[in-house]
C-alpha cells in the first residue's frame, strides 16, 4: 500500500494565471507588456532554479523602471495569480484524516510559495515541501525526483505522485515511482481509491 502521495502545486492544488502576472507586473511597474514578458522570460527559470532570488528580481524590475520600486509591491504583483482547487484540497483534507504523509513537489520560486503558503490553509496539512528553487532543480530533471524520495523517507515504489504535465509523469516513472498525471478531481479520486489510499 502507499504511504506517501507527492502534489504538484500549479494546476493541481493551485490554479495559476502566467497572464494575470504579467499584466500585473506591468501595471504596478508602468512598463509596457513585452518588456515584462521578455524579463519574466530571462529570469523565470533562473528564479525557479533558486539562482536568481528575490532582490535580483527586485533589482532587474527597478533598473528597467529606472528608480527603486517598492519590493513588497512587486512580490505582490508577482505573486496574486492563484485560486484553490477546492475539490483537490477537500482530497488533501481526507488524506490527511487517514494519515497519509503528504508533500508538494513544485516548480516554483520563492515569491509564489511564499504567497501561496500565506494564503491558502490548504498548504499547511503538508508535511514537507520539494520546491525547485529550494532544491536547485526542476521537474523533470532526476535531482528533484530523488530530492523528494530522500525527504519523504520512502521508497519510490511506496509513493504516489500526480501532476498535470505529462512529461513530469513520465521522469518520475523511470525512477520507479508510480505516477499518474492529473486531468480532474474525479479521475484523482479513482486513481487514489484504486491505490487503496482513499
Amino acid at each position: 500500500m502507499k504511504k506517501t502521495i507527492f502534489f504538484d502545486l500549479g494546476n493541481v492544488l493551485l490554479f495559476f494565471s502566467h497572464e494575470r502576472m504579467m499584466q500585473q507586473v506591468a501595471d504596478f511597474c508602468q512598463l509596457e507588456l513585452p518588456i515584462v514578458k521578455n524579463a519574466v522570460e530571462k529570469l523565470g527559470i533562473p528564479y525557479e532554479l533558486g539562482t536568481v532570488g528575490s532582490k535580483e528580481i527586485h533589482q532587474e524590475f527597478s533598473d528597467l523602471v529606472k528608480k527603486k520600486i517598492e519590493f513588497k509591491g512587486l512580490m505582490h504583483a508577482l505573486s496574486n495569480i492563484f485560486h484553490l482547487n477546492l475539490p483537490v484540497a477537500a482530497i488533501v483534507q481526507e488524506l490527511k484524516s487517514k494519515n497519509v504523509q503528504l508533500f508538494v513537489l513544485s516548480n516554483t520560486c520563492e515569491a509564489h510559495f511564499t504567497y501561496a503558503y500565506k494564503h491558502y490553509s490548504p498548504l499547511h496539512l503538508f508535511d514537507g515541501y520539494v520546491l525547485s528553487y529550494e532544491v536547485g532543480a526542476r521537474k523533470p530533471e532526476q535531482k528533484i525526483f530523488e530530492h523528494a524520495i530522500s525527504k519523504a523517507g520512502c521508497s519510490p515504489e511506496s509513493c504516489f505522485y500526480t501532476d498535470d504535465i505529462a512529461e513530469y509523469i513520465y521522469a518520475a516513472r523511470s525512477l520507479h515511482i508510480d505516477a499518474e498525471t492529473y486531468t480532474t478531481p474525479e479521475k484523482l479520486t479513482q486513481q487514489l481509491t484504486a491505490r487503496g489510499l482513499l
